[in-house]
């Protein structure tokens, strides 16, 4: 496929940040770019899917830690074909193959027909990964494993984790069976506890029910967690931090609530030796090596491949569909992702 520039393609445009989410989607609109050249030291893919993350929505109302000049493209991940490269780029080794992407900074982001994307943000996908798969490989599988790699090294033999079934639950869940971790879960609706149900986690507490606290309480007195991923934040972080044993810690990817994280002590972190801080998967690619990388992606590759995980699509949209499409996840994430075929 021969590139002619300059080239004329569709993309998803986000006007404005809004803190109201669905204001912030209404304001979505589908425009044109052109690309007069292709700069050195980028790839043009053409691209096949993209989904939306929680992460996405952050992004449009403006609490994210990533913040683009406007209008922006939005969209973290998706997988597409390698078309084009710039002066720099050995073309031998990219042209005509499918990557992952991962869109990171103030560039565009993977909701559009083409990205320009540099090498350090793309990696090969496996050849036995379809679309739907490759699409979905950077955010939620990465996020998993730096979690649970920092679990690891807080010698934790439990773990606790609410929003059980989020895709990166999933993940976390395939990861600690691997390492002889186990795992409590939080989930929300019954419904949830049921899809979980034989799964392998050691109990499943249900946040909704006016027993909550009494329930987390006793979970945690009997299984002693020591790392708690939290992605919901709110009150909810609170009640759990004051039944801890000493020397947990509580790191905090997301913030599902909506609400300040509250209810948490001051000498409970002092005396209990209590730990708090978030993840940001941005820093955690920037922090690790290639080597690490290829081991995390080869390892979360077969978790894949062998279906210890699975990638459930919601719905698929087209790019001009993309407002209702976000408007079905926001309702239905359990259900799964949003994506945008191309």
């Amino acid at each position: 496929m021969k590139i002619s520039y300059p080239l004329t393609y569709q993309v998803a445009e986000l006007p404005v940040y809004n803190i109201n989410t669905l204001r912030a989607l209404l304001s979505i609109r589908v425009v044109e770019r052109s690309l007069k050249s292709l700069p050195a030291g980028a790839l043009l893919v053409k691209m096949e899917a993209a989904p939306c993350n929680p992460s996405d929505i952050a992004f449009m109302q403006g609490g994210y830690n990533v913040i683009k000049t406007l209008p922006a493209v939005p969209g973290f991940e998706g997988c597409g074909i390698v078309v084009d490269t710039g002066k720099d780029v050995d073309a031998s080794k990219w042209i005509g193959k499918q990557v992952s992407c991962f869109a990171q900074g103030d560039s565009d982001g993977t909701w559009a027909e083409y990205m320009l994307a540099s090498p350090e943000q793309l990696l090969p996908a496996h050849d036995q990964f379809t679309p739907e798969q490759a699409a979905v490989f950077f955010v939620n599988p990465f996020t998993a494993y730096g979690l649970i790699q920092a679990a690891r090294n807080h010698n934790s033999k439990t773990i606790l984790v609410n929003a059980a079934g989020s895709r990166v639950s999933e993940y976390l869940l395939a990861l600690s069976k691997m390492y002889g971790i186990d795992v409590v879960a939080i989930v929300r609706r019954k419904q949830t506890a049921e899809m979980l149900s034989g799964k392998g986690f050691k109990a499943v507490i249900f946040s909704s029910e006016p027993t909550f606290e009494e329930e987390i309480t006793a979970a945690l007195q009997t299984y002693q967690p020591t790392t708690f991923f939290d992605a919901v934040a709110g009150e909810q972080t609170g009640i759990i931090a004051k039944n801890l044993p000493e020397n947990s810690q509580i790191i905090v990817y997301g913030g599902l609530s909506g609400k300040d994280i509250s209810g948490i002590n001051a000498l409970q972190l002092i005396f209990k030796k209590l730990t708090i801080m978030g993840f940001d998967l941005n820093v955690w690619f920037a922090r690790n090596n290639p080597q690490t990388l290829k081991e995390a992606s080869e390892l979360l590759t077969k978790l894949i491949l062998s279906q210890e995980v699975l990638n459930p699509v919601g719905i698929q949209v087209s790019l001009n569909e993309l407002v209702k499409g976000l408007r079905h996840y926001l309702g239905a994430m359990s259900e799964g992702k949003m994506l945008i075929r191309f």
